[in-house]
């Protein structure tokens, strides 16, 4: 008995801590806690190691041309890969591609145009956007006729235009591999086979590129600092071709190109800082420069006198006939906007050792002028029939002091 009674108290313990609750098993980490693996960048000249030196042994046989005279195929082919390697080359110099909504912002800011249009209209802007081989047929069929047609001064042709590549949204210019991917020790003109089998192969991208892309996606004022000393060029063709003058310092940089310290530029000295043919061949009338001028106008830089000189000669149409290619009617409107803000400059300015009154002289003798300015609404600019009446009565007075002192002498 007292043997069952003990085995019984054993099994009752048994039972007991078997009941006892046990510790919670510790739940495996969240997916999103983990460390991802680290995706391995690919090495794209290594990838296409095959395909790049082909494309220089091609080189060695067609010369300084380059890829612009090899056969159609190989054009796309190669250009394809280029537009590739370049953004490549981009990402490690420290690129980083904006998306598109805002790519397509950036080059409405700075180029005036919305790059969303078909490629015949862009062409005519100087500029292409790029059509990769799963984009649509018709664009890409059109593209490869740009690339195989004959001559440069066929407005639709691709390797002098500025192209946009969406999708990776960088701006580039003669995409080709050899201004992409250099082959250490090739000579154009005497190609070493060694060399094209061995040689080694690097990135050797112009700089400009990542800095050019850098100031237009990302606005970046280092890059504009870069470019500033290292390619005007750059942003002159943005402010005169694509009208692109909100930029206080590029604006600067366009009056100290045609106004040397002191000097008063006149006549043709002033080039197109004022007015511009568009690269479309529209006209363009820097009001962001005049707003500039009109902001920094004092005694001493003599701003008031580089508009009052540039209107003496622009409205002029009877001893300068000529004026930079633009017509009678681009000459009225571009004197319209510049007189505005030399009659804006003119109480600013009082007092400023020049005054040709070329604004007031045409206003005064030239009817058709003032009637030009009055059909088109005063261009709906702020309190401009005041600033005109103001200039107008300015002459007049000049013109019945001169007519009394001549009939006085």
């Amino acid at each position: 008995m007292k043997k069952v009674c003990f085995l019984l108290l054993i099994l009752n313990f048994v039972v007991l801590i078997g009941c006892t609750e046990q510790p919670p098993k510790q739940l495996p980490k969240r997916q999103g806690h983990q460390k991802k693996p680290m995706k391995t960048e690919v090495d794209l000249i290594k990838k296409y190691d095959h395909e790049i030196r082909d494309y220089y042994r091609k080189l060695a046989e067609v010369g300084l041309d380059g890829v612009t005279v090899m056969d159609i195929d190989k054009q796309v082919e190669y250009t394809d890969l280029a537009i590739e390697l370049i953004y490549d080359a981009l990402k490690r110099m420290g690129y980083q591609s904006v998306n598109d909504v805002e790519a397509r912002k950036a080059i409405k800011k700075y180029y005036n145009i919305d790059i969303s249009e078909n490629n015949i209209y862009l062409a005519g802007n100087k500029l292409r956007r790029y059509v990769f081989k799963d984009g649509a047929s018709k664009e890409r069929l059109e593209q490869r006729k740009a690339m195989e047609v004959d001559s440069s001064e066929t407005v639709s042709y691709f390797w002098n235009k500025s192209i946009y590549v969406p999708k990776y949204n960088y701006i580039v210019s003669y995409p080709s591999i050899e201004n992409t991917v250099e082959l250490q020790g090739f000579d154009n003109e005497d190609a070493d086979d060694d060399i094209v089998e061995k040689g080694k192969l690097y990135y050797s991208i112009d700089t400009a590129y990542f800095y050019r892309n850098q100031f237009i996606f990302h606005d970046s004022k280092t890059a504009l600092t870069w470019l500033m000393n290292n390619n005007r060029s750059f942003l002159r063709d943005l402010f005169l071709e694509y009208g692109y003058d909100k930029s206080d310092i590029i604006n600067k940089m366009m009056i100290d190109e045609v106004k040397e310290e002191g000097e008063l530029p006149i006549g043709k000295e002033y080039k197109e800082l004022f007015v511009s043919k568009g690269a479309d061949g529209r006209l363009l009338i820097h009001q962001g420069l005049l707003l500039y001028m009109l902001k920094h106008a004092d005694r001493k830089n003599l701003y008031y006198c580089m508009l009052d000189q540039y209107l003496s000669y622009l409205l002029d149409l009877e001893n300068e006939p000529e004026v930079d290619g633009l017509t009678k009617e681009e000459r009225y409107k571009a004197g319209a906007y510049i007189g505005y803000y030399y009659g804006l400059m003119y109480e600013k300015c009082i007092g400023t050792p020049c005054d040709n009154e070329g604004f007031g002289y045409a206003l005064y003798y030239q009817k058709d002028f003032i009637s030009y300015i009055k059909k088109n609404n005063y261009f709906h600019l702020k309190d401009f029939e005041k600033i005109i009446q103001i200039q107008y009565d300015r002459y007049q007075e000049g013109v019945e002091i001169e007519s009394h002192r001549m009939s006085g002498e």
